[in-house]
Order: structure tokens, then C-alpha cells, then sequence
């Protein structure tokens, strides 16, 4: 593997048989492509090792069903009041999770300390493991502040979420199954290679958890909020309580993009939530961001993502094996987790 990256030690505790046992706890709010990038390297491993070398379950703190970014349900094997965590955990959450959540979680970890080897976040998973002091929080801070995709230090790792969840799992596949399994997997994927980790991500942008000003935190909650249904950039800054230019500067200093440019992002990553992790059609995906013109979309998705959403959603869905097929339509309302299937499924949402 010439291009990708030589893999230090796996994060993940091993049993005695050294495979990898994972509880993936997730927060409310959680985006749904982490999780489908992150069971897509695993499941495709197992199956070319001829090995079930990494096992999951899925965690929820409450109840049998955890609703992601998108809207989607996704069915857990069971919530912290059932399970017993397994010896490597990782928390995957927006940064943004409620406080009873966070209270879940802690009163779940606290009690199973013997359990626990191995801890860890995806996307916003360690600033939320930082906040109830599950994790240093140097490890946390600097987990937002860090340019690698991924990361460990002693017991602890992370991973930025996004694209690098890919990157995240397949140097773990190395690490643990050795290169040819892992370009095997790539193959599989169409990964074409494996970033290294101190690679900057190409949606990778900096933290709000840092200590900005905040009416930034209150322009980005309302961006948030409305995904689905932009609202001009004018009453954003008015309901953060500044003018339009001042928020700009704000954006540019702290931020280093613009609030149009910062909105746009967090869109089209939601668009990738839904292009990647759902058989939404791709005009429905469209309209759920906020977009008109499909056209429009897909040029602005690539530019973002530098791939055609109908190409990422093929790349995505398609492996050796499958039937063919656009796979750009079919709605379902719950996702039913399983190791050997991809999230699919969606709630529309209004434009």
C-alpha cells in the first residue's frame, strides 16, 4: 500500500481471541454517514478475512431508537439501562447533545469502570466525553483543535467524522488485519487510497466549541435549525443581535470562511448524511438542504465533496456482488441496524 498509510497500533482493546468488541453509544443528533462509514469498512473486513474480526453493538441512552441529524431513526440493540458496554467504547454525537443525554451517558460509563479499556469519540463524541469528564479535557480541547483526521493518546482516541471515519476504520483494518485486507476493502469501497491521519480533511473546519464569540454560537444554532429551509443571512445576524457586517467579520476571524459559506457547509454536509446513509432520490435530497435546482446542487456538492451526489450515492451503495441499479429511490421511516447491511431510509423533510 504505497499510498496510504503505515498504521500504528490499533486503539481497540482486543479479547482474548484479539478481536475487537465495540460499543457504539449514540447521542441523539448524531450524524448517520459516520456510523454507515464507519460498519461499511468493518462488515467488508470481516467478510474478506473470512473472520469476525471487529463486533459491534449499538448503544442508545434511552429507549431502542436514536434519531440522527437527518431525521432518521436508527433501531439500537439496546439503551445503557440493558447493555454492559464492551472493552473498547466510542461515542458518536454532534457536539451539541442534550444534558440529560450527557447524564446518561456519564451515569452508564461510571458504572462499568472494569469494563472499559479503550474510549473514544466520532465527530463531536469527544468534546461530549470531555464535558462530563470521561475524557481529559485536554484530550477534548485539543481533539477540537487538532488538524488529524484521527488520533490516540494513551487510553483515548478520536476521529474528526465525516469522510475520515473511512480513514479511521481502514488504518484500523490495517493495523489489525494487515495491508492486503485493507486495499481489498478500498477495492470494495472505491477508496482509491487511505488518507493519512495528520492529512487536513477536506470538510474539515474549525471547532465553535472553542471559547468564539458568542453571538457566532447563536448564528449557527439557527443555521442548524434551518437546514432544511434557509432564512437570509440578515436575520441570522438579527436574531444573533448584530449587524450582517459584523457577523461577517466575526465568521472570517474565528471561523476562517464567511456565514454563506459556513451555512452552505453545514447543508451539503447534511445532504451527504442523506445521499450516503438513505434511498431518498437525489431531487428529494436537494429540496431537503434548501436547494431549487438540482443542477444547482450537484455542482455545489461537488465543489464541496468533489464527487456528483449520483456518483457518491453509486460508490456508496454499489459493491462486487450487488444488484445494480440508480438506487435514487425508496423511503422507509426506520432504519433497522445489522452488521451486514447499510443504513437506507428517510424522513422528508419540508423545504
Amino acid at each position: 500500500m504505497a499510498e496510504t498509510l503505515r498504521a500504528p497500533a490499533s486503539p481497540f482493546a482486543l479479547d482474548i481471541e484479539r478481536r475487537a468488541r465495540l460499543s457504539l453509544v449514540l447521542m441523539n443528533g448524531f450524524a448517520l454517514g459516520d456510523l454507515a462509514r464507519l460498519l461499511d469498512v468493518f462488515t467488508s473486513a470481516n467478510e474478506l478475512a473470512h473472520r469476525r474480526m471487529f463486533l459491534w453493538e449499538v448503544v442508545a441512552i434511552s429507549g431502542r431508537s436514536v434519531t440522527s441529524s437527518a431525521g432518521i431513526p436508527v433501531a439500537a440493540d439496546g439503551d445503557v439501562t440493558e447493555l454492559r458496554p464492551f472493552s473498547t467504547v466510542m461515542v458518536f454525537s454532534d457536539s451539541d447533545a442534550s444534558g440529560d443525554d450527557c447524564a446518561g451517558l456519564a451515569a452508564w460509563l461510571s458504572a462499568h469502570p472494569a469494563s472499559i479499556q479503550r474510549l473514544g469519540g466520532v465527530g463531536g463524541g469527544c468534546s461530549v466525553l470531555g464535558r462530563i469528564s470521561a475524557m481529559p479535557k485536554e484530550r477534548a480541547r485539543g481533539h477540537a483543535q487538532r488538524k488529524e483526521l484521527f488520533w490516540r493518546k494513551d487510553d483515548f482516541f478520536g476521529c474528526r467524522g465525516g469522510c475520515a471515519t473511512s480513514d479511521f476504520a481502514l488504518a484500523n483494518v490495517e493495523a489489525l488485519l494487515g495491508a492486503p485486507i485493507a486495499q481489498q476493502v478500498m477495492m470494495r469501497l472505491a477508496r482509491q487510497r487511505m488518507r493519512k491521519k495528520i492529512e487536513p480533511a477536506a470538510d474539515q473546519q474549525q471547532s465553535i466549541e472553542t471559547q468564539v464569540a458568542p453571538p457566532i454560537k447563536r448564528a449557527v444554532a439557527l443555521m442548524r435549525s434551518t437546514v432544511s429551509d434557509p432564512v437570509p443571512l440578515p436575520r441570522i445576524a438579527a436574531e444573533a443581535g448584530i449587524h450582517l457586517r459584523h457577523l461577517e467579520r466575526l465568521f472570517h476571524r474565528h471561523l476562517g470562511v464567511s456565514p454563506r459559506g459556513y451555512y452552505q457547509r453545514l447543508r451539503l454536509a447534511r445532504a451527504r448524511d442523506l445521499v450516503q446513509g438513505t434511498m431518498m432520490g437525489l431531487a428529494q435530497v436537494a429540496e431537503a438542504v434548501g436547494f431549487d435546482s438540482l443542477s444547482h446542487f450537484s455542482k455545489c456538492y461537488m465543489d464541496a465533496h468533489g464527487i456528483r451526489p449520483s456518483e457518491d450515492r453509486q460508490r456508496h451503495f454499489t459493491t462486487p456482488g450487488d444488484q445494480p441499479g440508480d438506487g435514487l429511490t425508496g423511503d422507509a421511516p426506520t432504519l433497522k441496524h445489522s452488521p451486514t447491511k447499510r443504513p437506507s431510509g428517510a424522513r422528508r423533510h419540508a423545504a
